[in-house]
């Protein structure tokens, strides 16, 4: 563990080759960042914090350097990535320098499949694995200071420097548990490009109104959505700060052909949509020649619908304290609404349309399928340590 390592701050291209070089010979390293997003289509680095057995880093991207060698050492299968809740930190690189970590291992994740919690914070787990507690509270800092304050410098630093114990210690828990095949399925999701990123033609989904529009105003959502988010990124701008979601609904009902259409609607009256009004005025063109169908409503939830749901949650409540899981790493029950909305008639469809893969299909699959089928008896006991609790039994026959 690097608890007594002294950081070294990196702001030189000699000093970054070296870190790479040295960075190459290692097993396992742990990563964390420092980034500035509230405003910026894609957010910047404002500091990488490295830690290896025998080494504590903090780089600086606002120097004048090229890290994109630094960044591919970890990036080419050698070292193992470790970091706590790394979503963030690897989008950052997916986005900003196209690369995809291979090997990673998330100990926010691993701790999830061992009764910490689904999101347990990294100083929370810090303590409860070496009764050691990180100060807290400038996460929200101004993380662009140069030179950066030490009190930063501590905190930034203190986010790598216990990783890679807790790694370890989290690694020989999962093993006696038979867990860690499981936690290296849900980390290897981490290492997929098709992770990060906003694909422009589908970001309509995430716009406020869209479901209340007709076909024809929908499709103008569509194109004109996807114009404001290619926009945006060239501007590298928050899309709602370009356009709010209800002056994009407010144009896509109006569908001008000219500009002049729009005024007179205070709405409208923005000066985004002044600026870049002929690439406005092209996306509802392009819009109204592609109106947007609703897709067909799913049949309305039934009282049987429901209990089965319900009953499902128990099977899987249970299941999960059994495996010391949070239920929700399991299966979620508007997940099982849905499905038994849409219907089913094979156990493989019922599986694939609640997505469950890998270790979640191998644990629930046939249990879920088999209660679904009348195939199992669930009774309520109570047990003197565990109180009351349900259990659930093969029963031979199917239920009316």
């Amino acid at each position: 563990m690097t608890d007594e390592l002294k950081a070294s701050w990196v702001d030189t291209q000699a000093q970054v080759d070296e870190l790479s070089a040295r960075l190459r010979q290692a097993s396992t390293v742990a990563l964390d960042t420092e980034f500035h997003g509230e405003r910026s289509y894609t957010p910047h680095l404002m500091l990488i914090q490295l830690a290896t057995d025998d080494g504590l880093w903090l780089v600086d991207p606002r120097a004048d350097v090229d890290l994109r060698g630094l960044f591919e050492t970890l990036a080419d299968g050698g070292p193992q990535v470790v970091g706590h809740a790394l979503h963030n930190d690897l989008e950052i690189l997916a986005l900003r320098y196209d690369i995809v970590m291979k090997r990673v291992f998330d100990t926010q994740i691993a701790a999830s499949f061992l009764g910490y919690g689904l999101q347990i914070g990294l100083v929370n787990l810090i303590n409860e694995l070496f009764s050691v507690r990180l100060p807290k509270g400038a996460q929200m800092a101004d993380w662009s200071q140069r030179p950066l304050p030490e009190r930063q410098r501590v905190y930034a630093a203190n986010d790598v420097r216990y990783l890679l114990g807790a790694q370890a210690l989290l690694t020989e828990e999962l093993e006696r548990n038979d867990r860690l095949s499981w936690v290296n399925e849900e980390c290897q999701q981490l290492s997929s490009s098709e992770r990060y990123g906003r694909d422009p033609d589908l970001v309509y989904r995430r716009v406020s109104g869209f479901r209340k529009l007709r076909a024809i105003e929908a499709g103008v959502l569509v194109a004109l959505a996807a114009e404001r988010e290619r926009i945006a990124a060239h501007l590298d701008l928050v899309p709602h700060f370009l356009l709010s979601d209800d002056t994009l609904v407010a144009l896509a009902r109006r569908k001008p052909t000219e500009f002049a259409d729009v005024k007179g609607d205070r709405r409208l009256n923005h000066r985004n949509i002044h600026k870049f009004q002929e690439r406005w005025l092209a996306a509802v063109q392009r819009g109204l020649q592609k109106p947007f169908p609703r897709p067909p409503s799913r049949p309305q939830i039934t009282p049987g619908m429901e209990a089965a749901a319900a009953v499902v949650m128990l099977v899987v409540n249970e299941l999960a304290e059994r495996e010391r899981l949070a239920p929700q790493l399991l299966l979620r029950r508007k997940e099982m609404i849905r499905v038994l909305q849409d219907g089913f008639d094979s156990q493989e469809q019922m599986l694939d349309l609640l997505a469950l893969k890998g270790w979640r299909r191998r644990l629930l699959g046939d249990v879920v399928w088999d209660l679904l089928q009348g195939r199992l008896q669930i009774t309520c006991g109570h047990h003197p340590k565990r109180g009351y609790h349900v259990d659930f039994n093969q029963i031979d026959g199917t239920a009316d």
